[in-house]
């Protein structure tokens, strides 16, 4: 049974995946700590989403770790390609959106030209996007969910502005929705 379209219905499951988005490589313990969840409800929803295609699992070790299924053919081959100092700023950066240059070079104990650098190869690699808050720059890990609202969100401003016209707004909306996360950031 494929109740792909269907399989984010669920509010635990929308959630659990919500969180394994964001926290791609989550063990089975994590997620179960994370949700306070019982321990066969929460198998239950991972088999569930993982037969809709939704997640996949793969044994690290001794821990049976989630990746969304967007993030396997992308993130999970670029990640692979990371030295250690990239690793430590896009899990610093997951861990801590909006996190500025100067939390990073203390957190990540690195210096302004080497952090330089690799924040700019990270974004070069869409994991990781430039955010203004407060009026200080930061970082923030790309996921589906936040690429999509920033896309609608502009999408709106474009048709507010009458830059695009309603039916141009309802073509782009619908094949923004139907395409995955590589066709998003291209």
């Amino acid at each position: 049974m494929d109740d792909s379209q269907g399989a984010l219905d669920h509010r635990s499951r929308k959630l659990i995946y919500n969180f394994i988005s964001t926290h791609p490589g989550s063990s089975f313990k994590v997620i179960k700590n994370f949700f306070e969840m019982n321990k066969s409800t929460l198998s239950y929803h991972l088999n569930y989403l993982e037969r809709n295609k939704k997640i996949i699992s793969k044994r690290e070790g001794r821990n049976r770790c989630y990746y969304c299924v967007y993030a396997t053919a992308t993130k999970l081959d670029k990640r692979s390609t990371l030295t250690p100092t990239q690793r430590k700023l896009v899990n610093t950066i997951q861990d801590n959106p909006g996190i500025t240059n100067k939390e990073l070079m203390i957190h990540i104990k690195i210096n302004r030209k080497n952090l330089h650098y690799n924040i700019k190869k990270l974004r070069e690699l869409k994991l990781i996007w430039a955010v203004k808050t407060r009026g200080v720059l930061g970082y923030e890990y790309v996921t589906e969910e936040k690429l999509r609202h920033e896309m609608a969100t502009t999408l709106i401003s474009k048709l507010l502005s009458n830059e695009i016209d309603e039916e141009t707004y309802h073509k782009i909306k619908d094949k923004l929705q139907s395409m995955d996360l590589e066709e998003l950031l291209k």
